[in-house]
């Protein structure tokens, strides 16, 4: 029987319709960037039919009340070296969102990727002073950091201030884990590094995002392990979730059941909004997992996180 209460997706960028450059919904930039251009391949993104059409936010607005998106979770992203000028209007252009729609979205923050490349360390403090404004001025509830793309592990003493600093603020952090789509490196999105993260840290709450895979069942371990550590299925079709992850969701390990420990997302546009919840919904799992999965989970990050 299909789950048919409200449901959050935790992992959700503006659509196919940017209006200035180089936004997360300009799909131009995706198609023309030899590393991400795999991953308009693969999801279907490309030509003139894209899987997922070109919208604005009123015609994205209108796509989650036909499937019951209550609300969604902004995840600003920057992939390559940036500016702090382009770091404030990824967040702007989510703030600005929220203004509009109140009470339909959250978002999470992100840094500048380290500024001379992996394994440079100047000025540690910058973005935990950066995201102490961003929760001030634009009212982030978290960070999205992506090791991949930036070559810097969640391990790296890079990222320890930044940690700190969101225990202090009480955000979350959403970390891009598993094997990358783009055509960038694999080793720093390996989940093994958030068990470091999450010992030094045992206050923060970490989200693994994209599932971890070809390391599913190690993630799941790690989630059971670590109290606030939690997996978030975004950039997976609900139809080929990996085997070790239904298995966790409908079961426990060591005691701790996987409905408490994985989140809904979609990483729309890139998933076709409809066709993600519509399939989570008819997952073979009862209905209080799926409300758990679906809904209370990131429902509960949220309500630890509110301003």
């Amino acid at each position: 029987m299909a789950y048919t209460g409200p449901v959050i997706d935790a992992f959700f960028h503006p659509g196919w319709a940017a209006t200035t450059p180089d936004t997360f919904g300009d799909r131009d930039s995706w198609l023309q960037d030899p590393m991400r251009n795999r991953v308009m391949r693969t999801f279907q993104q490309g030509g003139e039919a894209p899987r997922t059409a070109e919208a604005g936010m009123e015609q994205t607005i209108a796509e989650m009340d036909e499937v019951g998106v209550e609300s969604a979770v902004f995840q600003a992203s920057l992939y390559y070296h940036t500016d702090r000028k382009g770091l404030d209007a990824r967040v702007q252009e989510h703030y600005d969102i929220i203004q509009k729609y109140p009470g339909r979205f959250a978002h999470a923050g992100t840094l500048i990727p380290p500024r001379q490349g992996p394994g440079s360390y100047w000025d540690l403090l910058e973005n935990p002073r950066i995201l102490a404004e961003h929760k001030e001025r634009y009212g982030i509830q978290g960070v999205h950091i992506l090791p991949s793309p930036w070559g810097t592990p969640p391990n790296d003493k890079w990222y320890y201030p930044l940690y700190a600093k969101c225990v202090e603020l009480n955000l979350f952090v959403f970390s891009y884990i598993g094997m990358p789509g783009p055509l960038w490196p694999t080793l720093p999105n390996y989940p093994l590094h958030l068990d470091d993260v999450c010992l030094a840290f045992p206050d923060l709450i970490v989200v693994g995002h994209h599932i971890g895979d070809p390391w599913a069942g190690m993630m799941t371990h790690l989630a059971a392990k670590h109290p606030n550590l939690y997996i978030c299925t975004s950039a997976w079709s609900p139809k080929r979730y990996p085997k070790e992850l239904l298995e966790f969701l409908g079961g426990k390990w060591h005691g701790q059941p996987g409905a408490e420990k994985v989140i809904f997302g979609t990483d729309y546009p890139l998933l076709n909004l409809k066709k993600a919840t519509t399939d989570a919904r008819h997952l073979d799992l009862p209905e209080d997992v799926l409300e758990k999965f679906m809904y209370s989970n990131m429902k509960g990050i949220l309500d630890r996180t509110a301003i």
